[in-house]
């Protein structure tokens, strides 16, 4: 069977992450109802990031292999005919079998977005975490040039039983647009939680609570229980993944 891959993007405030999950509405869980009314599968959908709950993507690329029913470059269109509002396939190309989503990525890109208002807003209130209060945004510039390079991010995760937390981090940068703080990390991979817990972290430093020495020796330490509070997920994107 040929091998397909998708590129899509979506809203994941009412999904229960990517992964499938019996009794939950998953994304997974939708695309592999859509693909059923245009293709029959014949292996399990592979996905470069497993988005947990709530949090949403712009650039998530998927794989499987399939005998469709439309041409491959009619598929994008028939399947967001299935899809519901809040997921949309960007493109479809038959792709080489040994071509997997996610063992093929040499790197994966999140943006947290912080909406600096001095009022919630409603527009963002499903996409920005809303920050109002003051940050010393120099300083947490500062703690992010740490985590550039190869580190191990125990600090900055869940503990997942018989996985390592070594990653290696190509970029990381702070930006400010118009009223939002975007947080962009780069890296090859990333441990459960590490974005979120990650710029919990940077907030710590940025209020005046840590400093930047206190966020190198917190991530140095490897204790999980000495990071800064996660962040929710709704200010979480996987922006991109690179081949």
């Amino acid at each position: 069977m040929p091998n397909y891959k998708l590129e899509l993007e979506y809203d994941g405030t009412d999904y229960s992450g990517w992964q499938k999950q019996p009794g939950l509405q998953t994304v997974q869980g939708k695309l592999e109802e859509a693909l059923a009314g245009v293709s029959t599968l014949e292996s399990p959908i592979y996905a470069a990031g497993r988005t947990d709950a709530g949090v949403h993507a712009r650039g998530q690329v998927v794989n499987f292999f399939a005998a469709l029913k439309p041409s491959p470059g009619r598929l994008a269109a028939a399947l967001n005919s299935f899809l519901p509002p809040d997921i949309a396939v960007r493109g479809c190309e038959e792709v080489g079998d040994g071509f997997n989503a996610r063992r093929s990525a040499l790197a994966r890109e999140y943006v947290y977005y912080i909406y600096r208002g001095g009022y919630p807003s409603p527009f963002k209130r499903r996409y920005a975490y809303h920050f109002p209060g003051n940050l010393d945004t120099g300083a947490m510039e500062d703690a992010l040039e740490v985590v550039i390079g190869t580190h191990d991010f125990a600090a900055f995760s869940r503990r997942d039983e018989g996985k390592h937390s070594v990653r290696k981090v190509f970029e990381a940068e702070l930006r400010s647009v118009e009223d939002e703080l975007c947080i962009r990390v780069k890296a090859n991979a990333f441990v459960w939680m590490m974005m979120r817990m990650l710029c919990g972290s940077l907030l710590e430093v940025g209020r005046g609570r840590w400093t930047v020495a206190d966020f190198m020796q917190v991530m140095e330490g490897e204790d999980n229980s000495l990071s800064g509070p996660a962040l929710p997920p709704h200010g979480l994107f996987l922006e991109r993944v690179f081949y």
